[in-house]
């Protein structure tokens, strides 16, 4: 009989996020016994982050960041001719995209019966107090909702749970996208209510997170006026109503921050400083990962996302020199050099994102890496690297260089450097290190080069983990919400509500500490909040922060978009690819899997 369960394995491991780990129970004591207790409880609760962590964000393949930020406006497929298998097939909707929805669709409704299993024995629960138990339960809300909105935004309305599976599920129903958000929302709102404002453990949400997730729901729900994806059409006064809902859950967590524990950070430049990623002061919702081996779900298999934004891969289909190793090393022969790990070179920013950010936006220097570094020297004396004629060809430079000491770059000294401005060849041969021009990277927009700045958001040096810089892996956190995008869903709502004097003063505060010298040059008026200007805006953001499909869906604008920024994409059908397909295991392992397909698949 085709069979699926839901069930996580955090039930087995019964394994404790944050700072501890509770080891299994060796007791014989039946798992609901163990969870009307005070302890097995606990443990319960904690169970609902661990597919999050294992699957979805980070400790797996991480495909998930693809299906958020792939095939969109801002991001493309770093293998010119889209050969890369299901990677270059998920970004440019070329049939089902293999297996790669797999992790996300499977790790998010293990966490919806994670949590509806807290959420059952809420009421059976003894030895603790009805303020702590509604503390507690009050996550598993918050993350059931997490979880549900991305299934929903993802597949359309499917199948819905509302209570704990443990035996086999031979069919599945759907629900309406409706119905999901009837639970995403009533699960928010008792968040927001009972959620603490700190917790004791870091990772695990509070009060800041469920107003956050709120206006964001609450905003992407009041778009169905569609029916798009099994919506029934939600009516106009009903968007709006579902439009104001987002504006005050927004303007409450920005008004409010201090009392609700966040902030945001005065220079952009400290957002993503590696020095802030365990104690972020802007982040809302954090999954966290561990230097320790025994705090991570998959052991030495630790967080690897920010790979896939990385141009370096000590290969020809990434950024390469002879000069640069894959190297945990911070000092080589007695000189200081910087670590450098091999990444995957799957998602390469468009050059409309890269033109995004103008002269004065200190975002792209926030979170773009466009320099590399020598790390291995090939000279005699062991200090410098010489140039190779296969290098010098590879650059484009002149060969006049080749083994020419007056081009010697001594280790720790600039190899390479992906420039926004465009350099002469004259100006480029003078140069001891390699210059590749973005222009010429992206001459051929629908088959841009390997030459590209690499997002640097999630790429922590100091938390690189495991033994090989050629396999690594990293113990940073995830920062999967931050009260950055607070400010933008704000200033989305008012504008939907024709407040745009609103929407442009909370534009102007994240513009202002991204404008150098915070001077109020980047300000703009009311006049230019637009849809497009939103657009741009969440792009230069947000981008990379498993944000980009999902905002481009609420605006229904992946296809304009995609035909105004990023050419190398010719097969969106929007009649199909608003919803993404249901893994093909999924509906091998039920009987009624071709009815369950969404249309189009």
């Amino acid at each position: 009989m085709k069979t699926i369960k839901f069930i996580s394995l955090a039930f087995l491991l019964l394994f404790a996020w944050g700072c501890e780990l509770d080891e299994v129970n060796p007791s014989s004591v039946p798992t609901d016994q163990e969870w009307r207790t005070a302890a097995g409880y606990e443990k319960l609760v904690n169970s609902c982050y661990f597919d999050l962590i294992r699957i979805v964000y980070g400790q797996a393949e991480d495909t998930f960041v693809v299906n958020a930020e792939g095939g969109t406006d801002i991001w493309q497929d770093t293998n010119p001719t889209g050969s890369n298998g299901n990677w270059s097939r998920l970004m440019r909707y070329d049939g089902d995209f293999g297996g790669l929805l797999g992790e996300a669709y499977q790790g998010f409704y293990a966490t919806v019966n994670s949590c509806n299993a807290a959420i059952d024995y809420a009421t059976k629960v003894q030895g603790l107090s009805q303020e702590r138990i509604d503390a507690l339960v009050a996550e598993a809300h918050y993350l059931r909702a997490h979880a549900l909105y991305h299934i929903v935004e993802q597949y359309g309305g499917k199948y819905l749970s509302e209570t704990y599976t443990a035996s086999p599920i031979t069919s599945l129903s759907c629900s309406t996208v409706n119905a999901f958000y009837e639970v995403i929302l009533k699960d928010l709102e008792f968040a927001k209510q009972h959620l603490p404002v700190r917790q004791e453990v870091f990772g695990h949400v509070t009060r800041a997170a469920a107003y956050h997730l709120l206006a964001r729901a609450a905003l992407t729900y009041a778009s169905y006026t569609d029916a798009l994806g099994n919506a029934e059409a939600v009516s106009a006064e009903e968007s709006r109503r579902l439009i104001e809902t987002a504006r005050d859950a927004a303007d409450y967590l920005i008004d409010h921050a201090n009392d609700l524990g966040v902030r945001l950070y005065d220079d952009v430049r400290d957002v993503f400083d590696e020095a802030n990623n365990k104690s972020n002061a802007e982040a809302l919702f954090v999954v966290c990962h561990s230097m320790r081996q025994a705090y991570n779900p998959r052991g030495n298999y630790y967080n690897r996302v920010w790979k896939h934004f990385g141009a370096y891969k000590n290969a020809t289909s990434g950024i390469y020199l002879d000069g640069m190793v894959a190297s945990y090393a911070t000092e080589v022969n007695g000189v200081a050099v910087p670590k450098l790990a091999k990444c995957n070179c799957i998602l390469e920013p468009s050059k409309y994102l890269i033109d995004l950010y103008k002269e004065k936006d200190l975002r792209y220097e926030a979170f773009f890496n466009d320099k590399y570094y020598i790390n291995k020297a090939n000279t005699e004396d062991g200090l410098a690297y010489t140039w190779t004629e296969t290098d010098a060809k590879r650059y484009g430079l002149d060969l006049a260089r080749v083994g020419n000491p007056a081009f010697n770059i001594p280790l720790g000294q600039l190899a390479v450097y992906i420039s926004r401005k465009t350099y002469t060849q004259a100006e480029r041969d003078a140069k001891p290190y390699a210059i590749c021009n973005i222009s010429d990277n992206y001459a051929d927009p629908a088959q841009p080069g390997y030459f590209f700045p690499s997002l640097k958001k999630f790429d922590t040096p100091s938390l690189y983990a495991g033994t090989n810089a050629s396999k690594p892996y990293s113990g940073a956190d995830c920062i999967i919400f931050r009260l950055g995008e607070t400010y933008l869903l704000s200033a989305e709502a008012h504008w939907r509500l024709g407040s745009t004097d609103k929407a442009k003063e909370r534009l102007n505060v994240l513009r202002n500490r991204a404008c150098e010298g915070h001077d109020h040059s980047m300000d703009i008026s009311a006049a230019d909040v637009t849809e497009e200007f939103l657009l741009d805006e969440y792009a230069r953001e947000m981008c990379g922060e498993w944000n980009r499909w999902f905002t481009l869906k609420r605006f229904r604008a992946i296809e304009s978009r995609l035909a105004k920024c990023n050419p190398q994409v010719t097969k969106f059908n929007p009649d199909i690819h608003y919803v993404r397909p249901i893994p093909s295991w999924m509906l091998t392992s039920i009987d009624n899997g071709e009815e369950y397909q969404n249309p189009g698949y």
